[in-house]
């Protein structure tokens, strides 16, 4: 199905009352959580779900701190799209760079064993989640806004099941997660509905469907090595394929 085809179909949810309630349930866990007297920054990766929370959040609370990690393994596309977000929505960001180089930590990896995206390895916990929370230190806030739903995986669907959409960690860090219990056809209806531009690397992949993409490094994970990962980046990104063959093992 081509690009206008997908967009279309996002076009349709839009009118549905299961995504409207979806909706009007995250704005609810918003207003609750902003009135619980946290303070709370947002965490922004240009996902298609961060990018709709952010703007969500924006939507009711405009002047909440956005936060947004980069580094050497991002997609090429990442930047760019950022910067014209913040353009169109006259968002202003707060930068944040790991200490260490994903591309160096990464060197000898085994990616069809290691999950390095998952929040408990040691160079996500590095390269993503410490410069973020340090920013939010910073920023003097006690809680961050992620944009993470139940859908994506077992474990974020055992954490909503079990959390709700807003919990405080043993650290004494309050989460936020109002898109917890979207679907990914509410994400992208979301984004169609207020004119908000979708990531051009969820059109890029001529071996997945927008909705099967999941955004994280420009690198390939376990299962995504099966499904197509290593000849996307091959046929998009050949640059990217030859330093990974010179770096990780697959």
């Amino acid at each position: 199905m081509d690009k206008g085809l997908w967009i279309e179909s996002w076009k349709l949810r839009v009118k549905l009352k299961a995504y409207k309630r979806h909706v009007e349930h995250s704005k609810e866990v918003i207003r609750r959580s902003l009135d619980s007297g946290v303070k709370f920054a947002l965490s922004w990766s240009g996902g298609k779900d961060s990018t709709a929370m952010v703007h969500l959040v924006r939507s009711i609370a405009p002047d909440i701190s956005i936060i947004t990690q980069f580094d050497d393994c991002d997609w090429p596309e990442k930047r760019p799209y950022i910067e014209r977000i913040c353009k169109a929505q006259g968002w202003q960001i707060y930068e944040v760079w790991p200490e260490i180089s994903v591309w160096d930590a990464i060197t000898g990896v085994d990616l069809t064993g290691e999950v390095i995206c998952d929040q408990g390895h040691w160079i996500t916990r590095d390269a993503f989640i410490k410069p973020l929370e340090q920013k939010r230190k910073l920023l003097g806030c006690d809680g961050v806004f992620w944009g993470l739903r139940a859908q994506e995986s077992n474990a974020r669907g055992m954490n909503a099941a079990v959390n709700g959409e807003l919990y405080q960690l043993k650290s004494g860090q309050w989460r936020c997660c109002p898109l917890a219990w979207w679907t990914v056809q509410d994400v992208f209806a979301y984004l169609i509905e207020h004119g908000v531009e979708i990531n051009p690397c969820y059109f890029n992949n001529r071996f997945k469907s927008p909705e099967e993409i999941r955004l994280a490094w420009a690198l390939p994970t376990p299962i995504g090595i099966g499904r197509g990962d290593m000849e996307h980046i091959k046929a998009y990104y050949p640059e990217q394929y030859r330093r990974l063959q010179d770096v990780v093992l697959y």
